[in-house]
Parts: structure tokens; C-alpha cells; sequence
């Protein structure tokens, strides 16, 4: 009876088998021990210094960090990512503060001067080719974008039926912020007024505006973009701002008391814009893509050279995380834009959508991550552009230029 039952159980065991090699091949493999494995010399934690320097939609990007953490830390067992906020200050002096030195920077462009104290990094396969220059140093990348913002109009659909193609003759004024910190409006204005409008549209009709190389035609977007020029090039003018133009620190006011006919905003402006139509409060508006596209509202990591190769493999697995369509599929939810071609997250009827086609244009204009000097280059260039000292398009081609060349060499060293 006993060798009968072992042989009925042997039996079934030489039927089962080929059943478990067919649902090892058709059920998915649990990757976690070969990732483990993978990161097997090193586990604790990574600290992350994070200054963001300029607003997202909802105001910080706080959250999308920490949701990208958590799934990093169960992604890597054993391995916790920390974030901490600390000032403009700390971050750009972390090599020399006498502070033990965090693993990994989150920062803005014109922070750092210089990739000091960092640790070289291959360029992510998934960063949008407009972006893939921004972390260079010397043709070495030390940093990549990993979320970024961007500059729209807003429209006060009552004194305006969309932006013209030229302010003065228009007899309009737009309401433009003074530059801050990490957010330069005077050269997204130059950018957002650097097109050719039509001389001689019929009365009545909008006019037509010639884009320098960029295509920024958005499906289902609430405002047409400005149409092809005619083919006659000398039948167009450059795009001029009114005489006796300032910049304003009190133009977030101005347009929302009805007093301006437009606002250069950012996403933090066109939230709280919603925020204030949901009360009943503020102008009716609609959004309005610039000429060209252009942003200086990126937010960079960096890995700190520790001369450690596991601690470094896990920062740098961290940043392609950070890059992967799981992250930059949520950054909706804060307000800020892709630098992969990965969705951000945006529904259909979201205002954002706009601003989130025009970055995606292939003719984005960003600066260098360690570039600290530009901005006195784009006011000087501005300058000439609120003067009428030159032509805007080819005013912005000088600016643009400038943004393109290398920080090492405009320093004079390595």
C-alpha cells in the first residue's frame, strides 16, 4: 500500500513539473531579487538637497518628489531616498560648507556656477533632445532636468479678442512681472514677442503672424494659434512693444482688476487664475501661445562625487527613475511639464495642456544649468527691444544664441 501511494506521488510530481516550466515562461518574473542583486554592495539612505527657486502650478513640487521616492525605495529594498528643502544658499555652497555633503542637488538653472564637487553623468536616453545640453560642462554632462514650467499669455477676452501682432500699433500694453530670481520675464517676453505679424490684415480680421520656426499649432486648444504669414516676406513686421513700456511688479493686479489686456503668466498664474474664476472674482481669460518657446524653469539633479560606486549607481538609478513614465506621467498633479516625450498627466480640458504642447516644441530654448550670467546678457538685449533698437526676431536670434554657448568657455576655463 506505502509503495503504491509513493508511486502515485512521484507520478504526479513528473506531471507537474512541465506545468511549472510553462507558468515560468507565460507569468511575469519577480525582478526585485535581480535588482536587489544589482545593488547589492550598498543600502541606507540618500540624502537629497532640494531648492526649486521658482513656483510649479500648485506652488512646489513637494509631493511629486516624495510620491517618485516611495516608489524608488520599493523599487531598491533597503535603500531610502530623504529630501530636504534647504535655502539657495546651502545648496550652491554644499562642496564647501564643512557639512557633510548630501548624495544628490535638486536645483535651478544660474544656482551653480560651475559642476564642482559633482560627479560626471551619461545623458538620459529619455531626455527631449531641446534639454540634453542643459547639464554640460565642458561636453561632459554633471546635471540633468528632470521637471520643468513654462510662460503663456493670459488674455482678458473682454478688452482683447487674442494677442496682436504688434503691441503698439495694437494701442495695448501687456502686463509683464519684474525678473526674479528664477524666473526672467524679460526674456520670455522677447521670446513670447519675437514673430512677424502681417502689415495688412482686412478690418475686422486677427492678425496674421509668422512664427520664427516653430510650428505651435494646438489641437483642441481653447485659442487658435497665430496662422502662416504670406508668403511675401517683406510684407512683414516685426512684433514692437508699446512706447514708454515698463516692467511691473504690480501686473499680477493690474490684470486681474481688468486694467491690463494681458498677462505673460507662468502655470503658478494660470492656477491661481482658475482659483479666482471658481469664486467669481477676476477678468474672463483665455490662454494665448508666444512666438517662440523658450523656458529658464527647469529643475536639475545632480549626484555629489563621493568616490563611491554604489552610493553613485543608486543616484544615477534614481535620476533615470525620476525620468521614467511613472514620474514624469505625474507631474500634473504639481503643476509642471515633462522633459521626456512622456505624457505629463494633463486631462483634455485642462488649461495646461497648451503650455504643455508649446514646451514640447523641438525649437525649445533653455540655459545652461551652471550658466550664472546670462540673465545680464538677456536684459541688456531686452533693453534694445523695449528701446526699439533693433528688430525682435533677430533680437531674440542674438539672445537664443547666447543661451547655446558653452559656460566653460564663456568663463575662460575648465
Amino acid at each position: 500500500m506505502k509503495k503504491g501511494r509513493f508511486a502515485l506521488l512521484l507520478l504526479g510530481l513528473a506531471l507537474l513539473f512541465p506545468l511549472l516550466l510553462h507558468a515560468r515562461r507565460v507569468l511575469p518574473l519577480d525582478s526585485r531579487p535581480l535588482v536587489a542583486a544589482k545593488y547589492a554592495g550598498w543600502s541606507g539612505v540618500l540624502r537629497l538637497w532640494v531648492y526649486e527657486g521658482w513656483p510649479s502650478g500648485s506652488g512646489g513640487l513637494t509631493g511629486w518628489l516624495n510620491r517618485c521616492a516611495a516608489g524608488f525605495e520599493k523599487r531598491h529594498p533597503g535603500v531610502y531616498v530623504q529630501p530636504q528643502a534647504v535655502d539657495a544658499d546651502a545648496l550652491a555652497g554644499f562642496a564647501g560648507s564643512g557639512i557633510l555633503p548630501p548624495d544628490m542637488l535638486l536645483f535651478p538653472p544660474g544656482l551653480l556656477d560651475s559642476p564642482k564637487g559633482l560627479a560626471a553623468l551619461d545623458v538620459p536616453d529619455g531626455l527631449r533632445e531641446p534639454l540634453r545640453r542643459c547639464g554640460m560642462w565642458n561636453e561632459t554632462p554633471y546635471a540633468a532636468p528632470v521637471a520643468m514650467g513654462g510662460y503663456i499669455w493670459a488674455c482678458n477676452t473682454t478688452l482683447t479678442d487674442g494677442v496682436p501682432g504688434d503691441w503698439r500699433s495694437a494701442g495695448m500694453s501687456p502686463a509683464v512681472a519684474e525678473s526674479e530670481g528664477f524666473r526672467h520675464w524679460d526674456a520670455a517676453l522677447l521670446a513670447m514677442c519675437a514673430g512677424r505679424y502681417a502689415q495688412a490684415a482686412p478690418e475686422g480680421a486677427p492678425q496674421e503672424m509668422e512664427l520664427p520656426g516653430v510650428d505651435l499649432g494646438l489641437a483642441g486648444s481653447a485659442t487658435p494659434a497665430p496662422t502662416s504669414a504670406p508668403e511675401s516676406a517683406g510684407a512683414l513686421l516685426p512684433c514692437r512693444l508699446p512706447e514708454g513700456f515698463v516692467f511691473d511688479d504690480d501686473a499680477w493686479r493690474r490684470f486681474t482688476g481688468g486694467e491690463a489686456p494681458a498677462l505673460l503668466a507662468t502655470q503658478r498664474e494660470v492656477r491661481r487664475l482658475e482659483a479666482l474664476s471658481g469664486q467669481g472674482k477676476g477678468p474672463d481669460w483665455q490662454l494665448a501661445v508666444g512666438a517662440t518657446a523658450f523656458t529658464d524653469q527647469l529643475l536639475c539633479l545632480a549626484v555629489v562625487d563621493k568616490e563611491d560606486d554604489d552610493r553613485r549607481a543608486l543616484c544615477e538609478a534614481f535620476l533615470d527613475w525620476l525620468l521614467s513614465e511613472d514620474c514624469q506621467g505625474g507631474l500634473a498633479a504639481s503643476g509642471a511639464f515633462a522633459v521626456t516625450d512622456a505624457p505629463s498627466g494633463y486631462g483634455p480640458g485642462d488649461a495646461l495642456v497648451q503650455l504643455d504642447a508649446a514646451l514640447r516644441d523641438p525649437g525649445l530654448v533653455a540655459p545652461n544649468c551652471f550658466d550664472k550670467i546670462w540673465p545680464e546678457a538677456a536684459k541688456n538685449i531686452v533693453r534694445d527691444f523695449i528701446a526699439g533698437d533693433g528688430e525682435s526676431p533677430a533680437l531674440w536670434r542674438a539672445l537664443a544664441a547666447r543661451l547655446r554657448e558653452n559656460p566653460n568657455i564663456l568663463r575662460g576655463g575648465g
